[in-house]
């Protein structure tokens, strides 16, 4: 079978504004269609903007914080009075006069200055918040690349469906065609008296169900074209045209499930996005238990101080703290507990998810050699069946049967068409969908293709 998606590296770019509203005539077109429209995927791109923020959020933790301030007090408190005369310097000895001490005046004190904290020590937990912000960007970019994967195969999907609906009309107007033949030909006959009334009615009810078919193929096709633009993203009134799918050629070779498994332990983007929210999670349960060590800062500042606005008395200070929690009734245990609950829980996701995994890729597996023998059979009996309507045909043309033996003859081969279109399109189906299973849909072309390139 033909191979696609060449093109998707190029649509997980997603770069550029959206294409213009026109028909989408080739698979690649819906694919990049849908990467650049589908909302789901927008703000998923977002949230990975998000966590890159958090990630420096996390780095400026670590860094010096350096505060300026300005600002202005009055008061007639006598210890900010005092204070005041301390600041600037300007004690005298009648300041210490009891009643000028009591009764001071209203004091206006003008400082500004600048002071610098850095944590010296807090036992790795800026660092643990750094790495656990980083393994959380890592998950947010491996999520949306899966959530990529599944909207180009829900797009995949739906354009074989339509493709198959496009055969689906060809081949009910076909068949709607032969029908109308037929009617005609025995209303002729019936009028030259050379067959009977019931050959035409035979004829006729013949031709109806055929027409039913016909109707029922065109509604399955809108249908399959609404589904695919909400796949798309395309709004409904867009119009929109795919080719219809290709006559089967031969059948892929049989997946090796032993294969595909270990593909999809190793390179599923959502397993890979739990193991680093796992390494997220521990990393929290490290910063969560630096908490309960010693943390060391330091913080140095120098002030101005002036009862007028142009201040001029300098002052400063170094400090350093070491920092100790003796008891939080329990809040930083606590903090651990979850932090180490949350890490054991996602270790039993993952050992589901990947359960799952290996479910899914045996299933998908088991689903192509199940159409791959569909298809198989059903091709055959479509050769059969033409051959029996050829040769029907012609023992007709003779007068050597009778017209419900050709009808039915017809009315089997639409059946085998049907079936064996039924069956291709569930191969192509099947086969994205066990690339989905093992996470290569949007890194390798293994797809059949279902129209011409």
């Amino acid at each position: 079978m033909k191979r696609v998606f060449l093109c998707i590296t190029l649509c997980l770019a997603g770069g550029g504004p959206p294409a213009s509203a026109e028909p989408v005539t080739r698979l690649e077109q819906a694919v990049r269609y849908t990467v650049e429209r589908n909302f789901e995927l927008r703000a998923s791109a977002q949230r990975i903007t998000t966590a890159e923020t958090q990630v420096r959020l996390a780095e400026a933790a670590g860094r010096p914080q350096v505060v300026f301030r300005y600002g202005l007090q009055t008061s007639d408190n006598p210890l900010d009075a005092f204070a005041e005369l301390l600041n600037t310097r300007s004690v005298t000895a009648e300041d210490f006069d009891p009643h000028n001490l009591n009764n001071p005046d209203i004091s206006a004190l003008f400082s500004g200055g600048v002071a610098l904290q850095y944590s010296l020590y807090n036992g790795g937990r800026v660092q643990a918040e750094i790495e656990g912000a980083a393994h959380n960007t890592e998950a947010a970019r491996l999520q949306h690349a899966r959530l990529l994967q599944h909207a180009i195969y829900d797009t995949v999907r739906a354009y074989y469906a339509a493709q198959s609906a496009e055969r689906g009309v060809a081949i009910g107007t076909d068949a709607e065609a032969a029908a109308r033949r037929h009617a005609r030909t025995t209303r002729q006959l019936v009028r030259e008296d050379r067959t009977v009334q019931s050959d035409q009615l035979t004829a006729e009810v013949n031709w109806s169900a055929f027409k039913s078919l016909s109707a029922q193929s065109r509604t399955r096709l809108a249908l399959a074209y609404n589904r695919l633009k909400l796949a798309m993203g395309m709004p409904q009134q867009q119009p929109l045209s795919v080719p219809p799918l290709d006559e089967p050629s031969a059948a892929p070779p049989l997946p090796d499930v032993g294969v595909h498994e270990q593909r999809a332990l190793q390179s599923r983007s959502d397993l890979l996005a739990l193991l680093a929210t796992l390494r997220t999670a521990q990393a929290q349960t490290r910063s969560a238990q630096a908490q309960m060590g010693p943390r060391v800062e330091l913080t140095a500042d120098t002030t101005l101080y002036e009862d007028h606005p142009f201040v001029d008395e300098l002052s400063w200070r170094v400090m350093g703290v070491v920092t100790k929690d003796l008891y939080t009734g329990g809040r930083t245990r606590s903090a651990v507990d979850i932090a180490q609950s949350r890490a054991q829980t996602l270790q039993f996701q993952i050992a589901s998810l990947r359960q799952s995994i290996v479910g899914e890729v045996r299933v998908a597996v088991d689903n192509i050699k199940d159409s791959v023998e569909r298809l198989k059979i059903a091709t055959g009996n479509t050769a059969k069946a033409r051959r029996n309507v050829k040769l029907i045909s012609e023992r007709y043309g003779q007068g050597r049967t009778i017209l419900i033996d050709l009808l039915g003859a017809e009315q089997r081969l639409v059946e085998a068409r049907n079936e064996e279109l039924l069956a291709h399109q569930s191969l192509l189906t099947n086969v994205a969908a066990l690339s989905l299973a093992d996470g290569s849909l949007a890194t390798d072309a293994g797809f059949g293709s279902g129209s011409n390139r």
